[in-house]
């Protein structure tokens, strides 16, 4: 067997991490004597799906990303509880008699000798994340010893044979958070309909019924949840908004509550947002390597404003943060305030917007210029306070970054125009803007070969002799065909001629013309190569492009 390198090696070798990182380790190694892998994560340098992935290489084992992935329960029956949750291991599925387990060590021989005796089985390790292990664990096996949805059967019968029994509503709203992250939705519909209470779930972009309560439960369900949210209960004609906590087995969620009404009640959406997520690198996004590249360009620029753009859920935040870990945060005083603080980077420095007590994102720029920033990075530009101060930030020798709200990239000069900011300041401050969207990821358990149609392929300009693929649906997707999402992206970016059009107002075609002349991209092209690599299918680029 080849020697083992040190990881602070493996990682910087996976350009994770920079030597620079790996001296700043060493130093807090010295005062908190940790392991270098753990101190890494504890900055947010690097995330243990990376230090993971690294391991699973060096052992010559599959990597699994545990984030996407539902156990089978005959999997997890081979192996107690208490074993795998004191162990830190996970059974995950059987595949040709033999036991697939997620464990984080994969060098520990004695514990995988371990795992096939308790289990009876062959085993067959994969290596994931021992923080995600360990939630995993917990929750899928309350969800084989407590089964939600027998919970909510109950209620339903109970509802169904004396509409006024008594239920115990903070419960069951208990019950539909926990079954909805651990489907990993990121937003739960309350919708009410003449006879019925109908429960969506979105997941992976598309909403999916749930379940159907009588609709008497309604208002009593509403109101519970109005209530936690410091709604006001007694308005029902107006919209709403509202936000709670969630938290469970460890995992705190950020919930937004809306409400509008509709003819037979009201009804509400509840935004699931988790909170203190490590930090992605873009790679790991979906970003090419010419993509990251010309990311890293810009963001090594010492002073001007990037934008990413894209409708509600598209991970702009994500990409931001994965953004800044392409810089040096020890050479870079960071800050950001957002709304909320969805991702842990320790060597940032992070707030939290208050409207109700002033903060907004505009103050919080202007509070951030007497902190000797390098990076100031905001939740959203949405008012023209906001842009003239991103504006201002990036004029005076900042790294501003943050969202918008547009369709494309390039609709980010005329949006901003409309936020009052003028075209020659524009042409000075802007450095380029991205547009993003997500689409799904085929199924790697059930992903097949298919013909798509003909129509399609002429439209979106794709080989008819290649080979493309598609999820036929199985246990592990939820019979979807898809699991998990990747990004999309167009990345505008400023040059001299460029800046020349925007200042002259010129018309956007002319600007789209010159972009695209300079080598940009469109989300289509994007997309496009995504299914070309069997990533996803012409289908859901229908779906989400159009």
């Amino acid at each position: 067997m080849n020697e083992r390198k040190p990881i602070g090696q493996l990682l910087k070798e996976r350009g994770f991490i920079t030597e620079e990182y790996i001296r700043f380790a060493l130093l807090e190694q010295k005062a908190t004597r940790e392991r270098l892998g753990e101190i890494l994560t504890r900055l947010g340098l690097v995330t243990e799906l990376e230090v993971a992935r690294v391991l699973a290489e060096q052992a010559g084992l599959p990597f699994e990303d545990l984030s996407t992935v539902t156990p089978d329960p005959k999997a997890l029956l081979k192996v107690s509880p208490a074993f795998a949750k004191q162990r830190e291991v996970l059974p995950l599925r059987i595949e040709e008699g033999a036991l697939v387990v997620a464990l984080s060590d994969p060098f520990n021989f004695p514990l995988q000798e371990a795992i096939s005796r308790v289990s009876g089985m062959r085993i067959k390790p994969v290596v994931a994340a021992r923080s995600q292990i360990n939630r995993a664990s917990e929750r899928f096996y309350y969800f084989l010893e407590s089964p939600p949805e027998k919970e909510l059967e109950k209620v339903t019968e109970r509802l169904r044979e004396n509409p006024n029994a008594e239920v115990n509503i903070e419960d069951l709203i208990e019950k539909l958070l926990i079954v909805a992250t651990g489907k990993r939705a990121t937003d739960i519909h309350i919708t009410p309909s003449e006879k019925t209470t109908q429960v969506f779930f979105r997941i992976d972009g598309v909403l999916e019924p749930f379940w159907i309560f009588p609709r008497v439960i309604h208002s009593r369900l509403i109101g519970a949840i109005k209530v936690r949210a410091g709604m006001d209960i007694a308005e029902v004609r107006l919209p709403q908004d509202g936000r709670m906590h969630f938290a469970f087995l460890g995992e705190e969620y950020d919930l937004r509550v809306s409400t509008v009404r509709t003819p037979p009640g009201e009804n509400m959406v509840i935004r699931i947002l988790p909170v203190g997520s490590a930090v992605h690198h873009l790679s790991t996004l979906g970003f090419t390597e010419e993509e990251v590249a010309l990311i890293k360009e810009i963001f090594e620029r010492p002073y001007g404003m990037f934008l990413v753009t894209g409708p509600t859920g598209s991970g702009k935040t994500t990409t931001l943060y994965a953004g800044l870990r392409l810089l040096n945060l020890l050479e870079k005083n960071v800050l950001t305030a957002e709304d909320p603080i969805e991702y842990r980077l320790p060597l940032a420095r992070q707030t939290q917007v208050n409207e109700e007590a002033g903060y907004t994102f505009a103050r919080a720029i202007r509070h951030f210029l007497r902190q000797d920033p390098d990076v100031i990075l905001v939740g959203e530009v949405r008012d023209e306070e906001t842009a003239e101060m991103a504006v201002r930030s990036a004029l005076t020798g900042h790294l501003f970054l943050s969202t918008l709200h547009t369709n494309d990239a390039l609709s980010t000069i005329y949006r901003l125009k409309d936020l009052g900011i003028s075209s020659d300041l524009l042409a000075s401050s802007l450095l380029g803007a991205s547009a993003q969207r997500l689409i799904r990821k085929l199924c790697p358990y059930c992903r097949e070969e298919y013909h798509p149609p003909a129509e399609l392929l002429t439209y979106y300009n794709l080989p008819r002799d290649h080979t493309y693929f598609r999820g036929k649906g199985c246990e592990f997707c939820g019979g979807r065909g898809y699991l998990g999402r990747i990004v999309v992206t167009e990345i505008f970016r400023v040059s001299n001629r460029i800046r020349a059009l925007i200042a002259e107002d010129a018309p956007l075609v002319k600007i789209a013309e010159v972009a695209r002349g300079e080598g940009m991209k469109s989300l289509r092209d994007s997309a496009r190569e995504k299914v070309l690599e069997g990533i996803t299918t012409v289908e859901e680029i229908r779906r989400v492009i159009g």
